[in-house]
């Protein structure tokens, strides 16, 4: 017979093994890399630029201040945002362009955050005019313009003095900017001068040119390599001065950071959300291949490419009325809704929507009719170049020359959710620029309601 306390011991040895084991295997359990198409829905954000403080992660973004805009941004202010899991977004504060020297303009472009001995500061763009620099004791403000003037004024170098990013490497901080052109200047201990002269920060191709690049770069290192990206492309550098090596593409998407968050590399970008001048914010795991490269994955579109999704949750998504009809919206229910004045009433998306559609299959809707015969009708407005789309393209399109699709209802007046082919459209081109949909084609005084219309 065994005896009582021998058992007693290997009772003991088992549950502290076995606890053991459930401690070990809990340490071995990550959690999975955070990925979001919008942080802020239909706010119209852009050009986020992060930094981490303790446990909190804040991002400064520009204000897109309509998406009934064309041709340009108008960019009204800058907000700040933070997080403390990547998922749940907390807005803080906005920023104006009169607490600058800008004044009283919409000039509200890109700009990076930095922090030293306990300031913090706001490198921010007067459009692609200058930069200039804000101060505050936390992230929260107060801010307050340090000079009063531009740091980076205009024709300070041979590109334009604007985009800026700053970058501490070594206890030194760098301020880094340009369009085409890339210049970068150590920044004096003061954080609001320059210790010297801009000198060109340069990516070069595989045969010895110089690599042409766009506005708002974007530098971060990891391991022994720095990583200078803009928009959707990149190059790398041993050292922060380059020269750069160009790699070609990077994750799709437009200005943004990349940023290490409990050992997981992310990019924070911004997006075409609701339009070219009505942008988003989305976030994605960032992976590198074992040379140190960016691995791109399989499928790279910015959110919400190739299609376009319209439900309604959180706005109207620049959905309006074009003629015909009164417009409304339903946000507690999310639909559009309304009453057509007259035969042929349209209501429209907002256009330069720029989607590849041509990686699509169908339009799916969702909306009811109010009479058993009511008639609605769909029109899609496309182009086949993407280059230069917005001088390409009108603001307002004339509707009675395009392609109507009939819909092919049900007799019903309940919700019901159509799903027309995009080959049912003759003329449709590579790219979306405009959705028209005549919810009551050929009658008047007819309500009507739509609850979602997606490209997919």
């Amino acid at each position: 017979m065994v005896n009582k306390y021998v058992l007693k011991c290997i009772y003991c040895i088992l549950f502290f093994t076995s606890f053991s084991c459930i401690k070990q295997q809990h340490k071995t359990v990550t959690k999975e890399p955070v990925s979001i198409n919008s942080i802020a829905p239909d706010r119209g954000l852009a050009d986020p630029h992060v930094i981490i403080v303790n446990d909190t992660l804040y991002t400064m973004c520009g204000h897109d201040k309509s998406w009934d805009t064309y041709g340009a941004c108008v960019m009204d202010r800058w907000e700040l945002w933070s997080t403390t899991n990547l998922m749940d977004w907390e807005h803080h504060l906005n920023i104006l362009p009169t607490q600058t020297y800008i004044g009283d303009h919409d000039n509200c472009f890109a700009g990076d955050v930095a922090t030293k001995d306990g300031k913090f500061y706001w490198y921010f763009s007067n459009r692609t005019y200058s930069t200039g620099v804000m101060v505050a004791p936390s992230m929260k403000g107060p801010w307050k313009d340090a000079l009063g003037k531009p740091l980076l004024p205009k024709g300070l170098t041979k590109t334009k003095s604007y985009d800026p990013e700053v970058f501490e490497d070594h206890g030194k901080h760098y301020i880094i900017f340009g369009a085409g052109q890339y210049y970068i200047a150590t920044l004096g201990d003061d954080m609001i001068s320059l210790a010297d002269k801009p000198q060109k920060l340069s990516i070069m191709l595989d045969n010895g040119k110089r690599k042409p690049t766009g506005d708002k770069p974007t530098i971060f290192k990891r391991n022994e390599w720095y990583y200078l990206f803009w928009g959707n492309q990149y190059g790398m550098s041993k050292t922060l001065h380059g020269p750069y090596s160009y790699k070609g593409e990077y994750l799709d998407g437009g200005h943004g950071s990349a940023f290490e968050w409990e050992g997981q590399w992310y990019s924070i970008q911004e997006n075409h959300e609701t339009n070219a001048f009505y942008r988003g914010v989305q976030l994605r795991p960032l992976y590198f291949n074992e040379d140190g490269t960016v691995k791109i994955p399989e499928v790279n579109l910015e959110y919400p490419l190739p299609g376009r999704v319209y439900n309604f949750a959180y706005s109207t998504q620049g959905w309006q009325a074009k003629q015909g009809t009164n417009f409304n919206y339903n946000k507690k229910e999310a639909t559009l809704f309304g009453k057509t004045t007259e035969k042929g009433a349209i209501i429209t998306s907002t256009p330069y929507l720029h989607s590849p559609i041509y990686l699509c299959k169908q339009v799916r809707l969702k909306l009811k009719k109010h009479t058993p015969t009511q008639q609605m009708k769909l029109a899609l407005y496309s182009y086949e170049n993407p280059k230069r789309y917005t001088k390409n393209n009108p603001h307002n399109v004339d509707w009675s020359q395009e392609e109507w699709l009939t819909i092919n209802t049900s007799n019903t007046t309940d919700w019901q959710e159509i799903i027309i082919p995009l080959s049912d459209f003759k003329k449709h081109q590579k790219y979306l620029h405009q959705i028209a949909l005549q919810p009551a084609a050929e009658s008047k005084n007819t309500p009507w309601e739509v609850k979602s219309i997606i490209v997919e």
